[in-house]
């Protein structure tokens, strides 16, 4: 479970002040992430509230377990609610002064596809990061969001000679294991 699990409870319990708290945190991100991509303020927040009752009911219809920042999963929820409200944007029809039937074509849904696909995989790489034993797994997400690996190497209990080491071994079979699932070649 990861630490910003308390974010879903704050959803899971309409607790007032933590949806608060979860709008003063994420809302600037999510609507500066959808007026960059062909979308007004109007429709961040609307993707931002979707997202979030999306969430709650996720986490109201299972036992849902956080295994990412609360952030990152937001964002993917909204990118992907947004790339869905892009689709359904490109395929509405208009009408110009002649009557003649036009499609709207949105160049951006081609950039959000690859971006989708590069989330895929990372979220590929995740679960393999999951296959691996504990102490892997602690050491290769602890180097992913501290960048001091001495700290990392301190907090431990091990030499820094060592995390060095274990950090290579354990990237290596991360590495096989992804190329060994061919999950990269699908997702061409």
């Amino acid at each position: 479970m990861h630490i910003d699990q308390i974010y879903i409870q704050y959803l899971k319990e309409n607790d007032s002040k933590g949806i608060q708290l979860i709008y003063n945190k994420y809302a600037r991100q999510i609507v500066t992430l959808i007026k960059q991509n062909n979308g007004s303020e109007d429709d961040g927040y609307d993707i931002l509230q979707e997202s979030l009752m999306d969430i709650y009911h996720m986490a109201h219809q299972r036992d849902f377990v956080l295994t990412t920042s609360f952030g990152s999963f937001l964002s993917l929820v909204c990118k992907r609610k947004w790339l869905n409200a892009l689709k359904k944007k490109q395929r509405e029809q208009v009408t110009n002064n002649e009557d003649e039937l036009l499609y709207v074509e949105d160049k951006s849904y081609s950039e959000w596809e690859q971006m989708l696909l590069q989330i895929e995989k990372e979220n590929h790489v995740m679960e393999m990061l999951g296959t691996l034993g504990q102490s892997c797994q602690d050491i290769i997400r602890r180097c992913l969001v501290e960048k001091q690996q001495e700290r990392i190497a301190e907090s431990l209990g091990i030499t820094y000679a060592y995390l060095r080491k274990k950090k290579s071994e354990c990237m290596s079979t991360l590495i096989k294991r992804v190329k060994e699932s061919n999950i990269f070649k699908s997702l061409k």
